[in-house]
């Protein structure tokens, strides 16, 4: 099982909890990618060269594969999603402390409402998205209201702020919990039908 780590702006897969939580999955067995891109905050962003560089590092996406996205990154996660060609469903996506939307116009094509939120759903046979009471950089609404769109599990941590920390077993257990957990279900089955 794959476990493909996508760090955010400004940052790296040497910083934050990245290289405690590589290290953890590792030890239990699970093969980990931390993709790694040049994401500067006020810089150009040629988003068609990153997306093709998150596929050169992580190739096609299988039906075990968990993908875990860190703030801004996470939005790049979705938009590798909707972007790739896939033959298999990913086993889940957990979105850390990812914004709904945020002012700066360079950044304006990140966001779940210039996304596809219908499509980007069925990529994924389950989305997680992880976020803090206590978060200074982007509020919690932000994180509710990405659960609500992707009719995700909503996880609400006290006092892990912007997940900008060393260590959070939080994510390493959510992880290992997910790999252990049979998936019962096709992607959407659990939707209500409203042609019924």
């Amino acid at each position: 099982m794959r476990i493909i780590l996508i760090h955010g702006f400004n940052a790296s897969p040497d910083m934050n909890f990245h290289p405690w939580l590589r290290a953890e999955l590792q030890d239990k067995g699970f093969e980990v990618i931390s993709v790694r891109l040049d994401l500067q905050v006020g810089q150009e962003l040629n988003f068609p060269l990153i997306m093709e560089e998150i596929k050169k590092q992580v190739g096609y996406l299988k039906n075990d594969d968990i993908l875990l996205g860190h703030s801004l990154g996470a939005l790049l996660m979705l938009q590798y999603l909707q972007a790739a060609e896939m033959f298999e469903t990913p086993r889940a996506v957990i979105l850390v402390a990812a914004p709904w939307k945020v002012s700066r116009p360079e950044l304006r094509q990140l966001f779940v409402d210039e996304l596809d939120a219908d499509v980007i759903m069925w990529k994924a046979r389950e989305f997680v998205v992880v976020h803090s009471k206590d978060d200074k950089m982007v509020p919690l609404e932000h994180g509710k209201k990405l659960a609500e769109v992707l009719r995700a599990r909503f996880i609400e941590r006290e006092a892990d702020d912007h997940f900008m920390a060393t260590e959070y077993p939080i994510l390493r257990d959510l992880i290992v919990e997910i790999s252990n957990t049979p998936f019962e279900f096709a992607p959407g089955e659990g939707l209500k039908n409203d042609f019924e």
